[in-house]
């Protein structure tokens, strides 16, 4: 970039604060909405509340952990139950902080009752100091467009309804979102640069924040990490410390993920009965060339065949009851099956792409005491507008591709290296949590589990587009724009 002079860093600042007022405006009304405005569904979010014996506050609900897709709950209160389903997940630094002050409110006036909004405020308080840390950082970097890209992310992408959703929640989406933004935010950063022990430190425990979030995202930091060290090759012929630190943090993250996979515990049980349901039902079968020969394939019975096209949760609350030769299915015989069936592959690709739409997963209530209520219109979100134009759901999440393609075939990844980094970094991200998605939950639950997709495909463009502009501004020193540093 350009340098920038007093005047220029006043513009920008400027920008910033309308990003900010603009990000407020819409992510605290919805945060402080009554009633509540959240996600539903509490059996999703035991897992994690079970770790400090924490549920909804239901006074004549006999199970703690009764799911509840109708409506979200305000109030939590602590309860006992016997086999708890406590999940490791970095989501739990911010239930963590909640319960701390719930503690503090019970011992200092008896409140036996808490709200949900807490968690909400610390999950949003944490994004302002991220977002507010990266635009110092990049002003300080002396690019002020690389700054106004991430400032427009807070009002256009984090404050969506399609995201702050989560935000009066104890599911995990919102802390692997946080986690995405700092690997990425962290590694363009500091791309490009010296090593430092303290940009190692951050880059690796952000990756390992990263891995540790949800199930679905062991491997992504991974994949990340790979991105990196390839272009950092590619064009320097060396190894770059950035990815070294992507990978030891992956690593770290998944040796957990791994041991937590293999603990003899209800959660990871459930989790595996329902999951294989969902791949088995809703994706393997009802796309398969065969229906009949997949499923001997997989050890099912003929009477299974009937739950074709059903989630796990239509099926029984225990779809293993209903269909016992499910414990057949495992993930070699999955595999097998794909192996058998390539084009099977690319089917459950496409039609988890289109069942992307809406980004505002749907199916679940989002207004307290209401019957699966939808979304009040008076919040605005991309989602209804990509729902209303069918014709335009898909083809931007073409880009990065596209652009790497182009980088690459034209030779122009030389001029352009950050371009080429970052369009590499959203293709990874797109790719590992879609494939992850509809082989690890199927085709049941594609918006909220694939909710990094439409985030990354949004934030790639913002960024683009941003520094297109960039660019043009600066005629007389085309090369030296955000992307070609």
């Amino acid at each position: 970039m350009p340098k920038t002079g007093p005047k220029s860093i006043y513009y920008v600042v400027a920008a910033l604060c309308l990003c900010v007022a603009a990000g407020l405006l819409r992510g605290v009304p919805l945060l402080l909405h009554e009633p509540l405005i959240a996600l539903a569904n509490s059996y999703d979010e035991v897992r994690y509340t079970a770790c400090f014996d924490l549920y909804p506050d239901r006074p004549d609900e006999q199970d703690p952990t009764r799911n509840s897709p109708a409506a979200p709950y305000s109030h939590y209160a602590f309860a006992a139950n016997p086999a708890p389903m406590c999940y490791w997940s970095t989501e739990l630094l911010f239930q963590a902080a909640a319960v701390s002050v719930y503690h503090l409110q019970h011992r200092l006036a008896g409140t036996t009752s808490f709200s949900v909004r807490w968690i909400g405020a610390f999950k949003f308080a944490v994004l302002l100091v991220l977002w507010l840390a990266f635009s110092i950082a990049f002003i300080r970097r002396g690019e002020p467009w690389s700054a106004l890209a991430n400032g427009l992310l807070l009002p256009l992408v984090f404050a969506d309804p399609a995201d702050t959703i989560y935000l009066n929640t104890f599911y995990a989406e919102w802390t692997a979102l946080l986690a995405l933004y700092a690997v990425i935010g962290l590694i363009l950063l500091y791309e490009n640069r010296a090593y430092s022990r303290a940009a190692f430190a951050l880059i690796a425990l952000a990756a390992c924040a990263l891995a540790l979030s949800k199930i679905q995202h062991l491997l992504l930091p991974l994949g990340c990490a790979v991105a990196v060290l390839f272009v950092d090759r590619l064009r320097a012929r060396r190894r770059s410390w950035q990815g070294g630190a992507l990978l030891l943090g992956a690593l770290a993250g998944l040796s957990v993920q791994i041991v937590q996979l293999r603990r003899d515990s209800p959660a990871i049980e459930a989790i595996n009965h329902f999951n294989r349901a969902d791949v088995t039902f809703t994706a393997l079968l009802p796309h398969a060339r065969d229906p009949a020969a997949t499923a001997r394939e997989l050890g099912l019975a003929p009477d299974c065949l009937r739950y074709i096209g059903k989630s796990a949760w239509q099926i029984s609350m225990w779809p293993d009851a209903e269909c016992p030769q499910l414990a057949n299915v495992t993930r070699v015989r999955e595999l097998a099956a794909l192996a058998r069936e390539p084009d099977l592959f690319l089917r459950l690709w496409w039609h988890g792409l289109s069942s992307l739409e809406p980004w505002l997963a749907p199916g679940l209530g989002t207004v307290e005491g209401g019957d699966f209520a939808p979304l009040p219109r008076e919040f605005f979100s991309l989602s209804r507008v990509l729902s209303a134009m069918p014709a335009w759901r898909l083809p931007p999440l073409a880009g990065p591709f596209i652009v790497c393609l182009w980088l690459m075939w034209r030779g122009r990844w030389r001029a352009l290296p950050r371009l080429l980094l970052l369009s590499a970094l959203a293709c990874v991200v797109m790719l590992a949590t879609l494939t992850i998605t509809v082989l690890g939950d199927g085709l049941a639950d594609v918006p909220k589990q694939g909710h990094l997709i439409p985030n990354m495909a949004l934030a790639w463009w913002i960024c683009i587009l941003v520094a297109a502009v960039g660019r043009y501004a600066q005629p007389a020193q085309p090369d030296r724009h955000a992307f070609s540093r």
